[in-house]
């Protein structure tokens, strides 16, 4: 409610992991919209890709926080939640990113039929998952399930949830690194967000968000998560 400068928050809550997880996404909202308090109404609004800087960067670190906490068999859960919401956002939807795509560029040339959507749905799946995903149990009708494949104006629109997910994770590194340092970085760069372009506000925080280094940051952090649940699903 930007004229008066108050965030609400309606939240299950429940006590369990995911309504402490969901709690935080929010509580990332209202301290987004925090930021930008004193901004105009117009530049308060930011676009897909940043909207869910603050939600999902809350959510690193709660979840960080939580495993440093828990017994290994809770670690073991809370790894294996957050990698799940990792291969979703990160491996899926570069899947659905590949399918798009082709399906453009075939569409140059004619209509496509249903063996063909079907098949191009499965290469992207391939290429997208690799050897982690049995090739026996492909889902070549995902692009029936997913409405936005069908609106004109919404193309590649999981693209942002993508970006928004490494992006998020690259400033938590970056804030690993650099920790109380980096908190009125940040603030500035979540003040901003509705006023500026990637590349303008990449400058705000010091980096160049077109190389590839700043990405793989966010990488770095799933890997890490990956090795801990591989040691502790083999203790």
């Amino acid at each position: 409610m930007h004229p008066i400068k108050q965030s609400r928050i309606m939240a299950n809550f429940d006590g369990t992991f995911d309504g402490v997880t969901t709690l935080s996404h929010e509580l990332g909202h209202a301290f987004h919209n925090w930021c930008q308090r004193d901004e105009s109404i117009l530049n308060a609004d930011s676009p897909m890709p940043l909207a869910e800087t603050a939600s999902t960067f809350n959510e690193t670190m709660i979840t960080e926080i939580a495993l440093s906490e828990a017994d290994p068999q809770e670690q073991l859960f809370i790894l294996e939640k957050s990698l799940s919401g990792d291969t979703q956002v990160v491996v899926d939807i570069l899947s659905r990113f590949l399918f798009e795509s082709e399906v453009f560029r075939r569409r140059t040339q004619g209509p496509l039929s249903v063996g063909e959507l079907k098949e191009i749905m499965a290469n992207a799946q391939k290429q997208a998952y690799g050897e982690a995903l049995n090739w026996d149990y492909l889902h070549p009708y995902m692009w029936v399930n997913k409405p936005h494949y069908y609106y004109g104006n919404l193309h590649f629109y999981n693209f942002p949830y993508a970006f928004g997910q490494l992006f998020s994770k690259a400033l938590y590194a970056m804030y690993k690194e650099q920790g109380k340092d980096f908190i009125p970085v940040y603030e500035n760069l979540l003040r901003n967000t509705g006023k500026h372009d990637i590349g303008e506000l990449g400058q705000l925080i010091g980096v160049d968000l077109t190389q590839k280094s700043f990405w793989e940051k966010s990488i770095e952090l799933i890997e890490q998560q990956v090795e801990e649940f591989e040691r502790l699903a083999k203790a």
